[in-house]
């Protein structure tokens, strides 16, 4: 199956939290996971179509899609300590509180790849198109180009693997992403479904292994550089 790319540039930073943080102290990875994107082309198809169905069908043909991302050569992260609204655990209304929460900023475009099959690449590729943001609704991004290719893998994200992975394709940062499992349905993934979402049955956390370097650590930030391949 051909796979099919999109670069988007974020209007200012990018906050993903990683599978098992709390909300009140939520560090970020360095790009959407895999269930992030198939979940964005899914809202995305909704937006533009105004219909759920093609949504739901949607889902169904990229579900277990393969999907990875290029970060730009160079980007980011920093915390921030930030007032936050909770719902309140007895009654009605919120709660302020505070959390630290970490954002990205990238030295340039980030690029989102996934494999599908011919008969909905204009559809996959209209949706990429159409993305407004990734992660937090605070991540706004535009999608600057969209393009039939293959992934540059020496530049991009990939399942970890110590067995099968030689040791320069072991150079970098491993994260945890999410990603969607066989079992997963646009009920399962609807926040306003009753069915819940529940880990290991419809969602599974994954080591990825991102080729980047930290080249300055600082208390409250962080500075990467692609390792070159």
């Amino acid at each position: 199956m051909p796979w099919i790319g999109a670069k988007y540039k974020f209007m200012s930073t990018f906050s993903y939290r990683l599978p098992n943080f709390s909300s009140s102290y939520a560090l970020s990875a360095p790009s959407p996971s895999p269930s992030t994107v198939k979940l964005a082309l899914v809202s995305s198809t909704i937006s533009r179509s105004g219909k759920v169905e093609s949504g739901k069908t949607l889902l169904e043909q990229i579900r277990l899609a393969k999907v990875t991302m290029e970060l730009p050569d160079r980007m980011a992260t920093f915390k921030s300590f930030i007032k936050r609204l909770k719902p309140k655990r007895h009654g009605g209304g919120f709660e302020k509180t505070f959390g630290v929460r970490e954002y990205v900023v990238y030295g340039g475009p980030l690029s989102i790849y996934i494999e599908a099959p011919h008969e909905i690449i204009a559809d996959i590729s209209d949706a990429l198109k159409n993305i407004s943001y990734f992660g937090t609704s605070d991540s706004l991004c535009i999608c600057i180009e969209t393009s039939l290719s293959d992934p540059p893998w020496g530049r991009c994200a990939k399942p970890y693997n110590v067995k099968t992975m030689d040791q320069k394709s072991k150079e970098g940062l491993i994260f945890l992403l999410t990603d969607l499992t066989e079992n997963a349905s646009f009920e399962t993934v609807n926040p306003f479904s009753e069915v819940k979402l529940r880990e290991r049955k419809h969602i599974i956390s994954l080591p990825y292994l991102f080729p980047m370097r930290i080249v300055k650590k600082e208390s409250n930030c962080v500075v990467y550089e692609l390792i070159p391949s």
